[in-house]
């Protein structure tokens, strides 16, 4: 099976995230420390990816997208802006499924 995203897409998504990412926090209203808590990071990890000092990982991306797509508005402009396009919608759904036994 070939990969529904590569390295590039997934860095381009991130950069899309990482643009809005004050913008969404403060629509969910969750201060930098509970998202952080949420994600297992320190205040400080998530202040710096969040002023662009620290590249996100892939995994923190998914967690981040997974807490925005759970609130209507903040998932309405994760759609607007880009950073949840049906490409990663069709990778989250072939991650998801087993292989037959």
């Amino acid at each position: 099976m070939s990969r529904v995203l590569d390295n590039a897409r997934k860095e381009q998504l991130i950069d899309i995230l990482t643009n809005e990412l004050s913008v969404l926090r403060a629509k969910v209203g969750i201060s930098q420390q509970d998202l952080a808590n949420r994600m297992g990071v320190s205040r400080q990890t998530y202040g710096a990816i969040e002023n662009k000092g620290q590249r996100i990982t892939w995994s923190n991306f998914l967690a981040l997208l997974l807490l925005f797509r759970s609130n209507d508005e903040t998932a309405k402009q994760l759609e607007w802006i880009g950073a949840y396009p049906p490409d990663l919608e069709q990778h989250i759904k072939l991650k998801g499924k087993k292989k037959p036994d």
